[in-house]
């Protein structure tokens, strides 16, 4: 799971491989990675294609720094065509732009492709333009995040005056997919549809079928929810720019460029359907298990409570750059979250003849870095790394810098938005924790992770897993 590259890198966390052979599910790599152990590079064959795996840490980080034989652009060219981009959008995309028309300073006259990378990491990097993404996030939370808002939620239960159950992952795909929305084209859209979170849901609830290249008569109901999406961003489109609202610096920038190449109102829509879906699809999934992980010890609620007070001196709105610096609790567990939840595998179109590990890798055939692999790798996280701990980070934060941490990929393909998915997700449980007293309602039992099928970065809980949560409002 890679961002979908420079072309979707726009996604806001790391993508699988593009299209991943059925046969190459989690559980399949993890049988292959106890045989093998993280050792020398091994080969399997799927439908008459040699695919390389590397589980070897030191491998891995080699195949990252290799940008002459080792390719990702052919599996961009193909997420774009199963997205539904026609073979004009997908030419346009990479072909040399003419530097006379040229939006977005471009000295090395890259294609859009390429030149996407730059736009987003502008908007999603450190500075001005994050501060102001973050700054949505943090209204629309605070907006949300009220005992009226939420006993008022469609999917609230046991609703008395004192008291709301809400079921945990709803609710956090709900607030997530909604301020995502928000943050990258403005509130306007919610206005010309309202049922465009609802579908989007239903939509990346299907996405393994995407990655699967599922034909339409098998999956029937992930191409008509995907649909329903583009048709909103398409309308959204239709409206000119100044009558739409306040967006995110990105947005309207990438749609300059994308219309600087022709591309209709309708091809934008599908580019930009491939945006929503990366920004929303990992942040909700990623809040609702560090809230499992954070339930299911009653100890650690009171410690992430404790820690983050002080980021609240002002009021009810956090201070981030004190939940980011000191609350080394809250970001310890983050990354014991996302250790275990990422489904994290990078691939790559072999160009050349090259060598990795003391073997040969054929042209022609892809190489993958399962990155979840090297995540329990147990010279590196230790015995228990098949385990929740949420002190290993804490104790240890040397584990940062290890060549076996790659949650958002690697090399020059690492996810520009690593930032803000980890800002707005400890920001929705500071803010919960420091709002409201909650707990496990109904059967305490974990959900299981749903290790079947692809995802672009965190795994989904299986269908039917899901913990109910009891909320009251704080006495302060």
């Amino acid at each position: 799971m890679e961002s979908l590259s420079s072309t979707i890198q726009i996604i806001s966390w790391t993508m699988p491989s593009i299209i991943i052979p059925k046969a190459l599910s989690i559980t399949s790599l993890i049988r292959h990675r106890d045989y093998f152990g993280n050792r020398e590079p091994y080969a399997i064959t799927v439908a008459a294609t040699k695919l390389y795996i590397l589980t070897n840490p030191s491998d891995a980080m080699e195949a990252y720094k290799n940008m002459s034989t080792l390719s990702f652009d052919e599996f961009v060219r193909r997420v774009m065509r199963t997205s539904g981009s026609s073979e004009f959008v997908v030419h346009k995309m990479f072909e040399t732009p003419d530097p006379k028309k040229a939006i977005f300073p471009n000295p090395h006259n890259r294609p859009l492709a390429k030149l996407a990378r730059e736009l987003h990491m502008h908007q999603l990097f450190p500075g001005a333009p994050l501060d102001e993404l973050r700054g949505v996030f943090l209204d629309f939370f605070n907006r949300s995040f009220t005992f009226k808002n939420m006993a008022q939620a469609s999917y609230a239960s046991s609703v008395s005056d004192q008291e709301v159950v809400l079921p945990l992952n709803l609710w956090t795909s709900d607030v997530m997919i909604c301020a995502g929305q928000e943050a990258y084209f403005g509130p306007h859209l919610a206005e010309i549809d309202s049922q465009l979170t609802w579908d989007f849901l239903e939509f990346d609830d299907y996405t393994w079928q995407v990655l699967y290249q599922y034909p339409r008569f098998l999956a029937s109901d992930m191409f008509k929810a995907k649909e329903k999406v583009i048709a909103g961003l398409e309308r959204y489109f239709e409206i000119p720019e100044e009558k739409r609202g306040k967006s995110s610096w990105f947005t309207p920038a990438m749609e300059k460029e994308m219309r600087n190449l022709g591309f209709s109102t309708h091809d934008v829509a599908v580019m930009m359907m491939t945006i929503y879906w990366g920004i929303n699809t990992n942040t909700r999934r990623a809040c609702f298990w560090m809230f499992s992980y954070i339930l299911f010890d009653p100890e650690l609620v009171s410690l992430i409570g404790e820690e983050t007070n002080g980021a609240f001196a002002d009021g009810d709105i956090p201070d981030i750059k004190y939940l980011e610096e000191e609350c080394p609790h809250l970001n310890g567990i983050w990354n014991e979250t996302i250790r275990l939840s990422a489904y994290s595998s990078s691939v790559r179109y072999i160009m050349e003849d090259t060598t990795i590990g003391g073997k040969i890798l054929r042209k022609g055939n892809r190489v993958m870095i399962p990155n979840r692999q090297l995540h329990f790798n147990a010279s590196t996280f230790g015995e228990d790394a098949k385990s929740f701990k949420p002190t290993r980070f804490f104790n240890n934060e040397k584990l940062l810098n290890s060549k076996s941490w790659k949650p958002f990929g690697g090399g020059t393909t690492i996810c520009p938005g690593r930032f803000i998915a980890k800002q707005a997700v400890i920001l929705y449980v500071a803010m919960i924790l420091h709002r409201f007293d909650l707990e496990i309602a109904g059967e305490r039992k974990f959900p299981k992770m749903e290790e079947g099928n692809p995802v672009l970065g965190i795994m989904s809980a299986k269908a039917g897993d899901d913990l109910s949560v009891k909320l009251r409002p704080r006495k302060k």
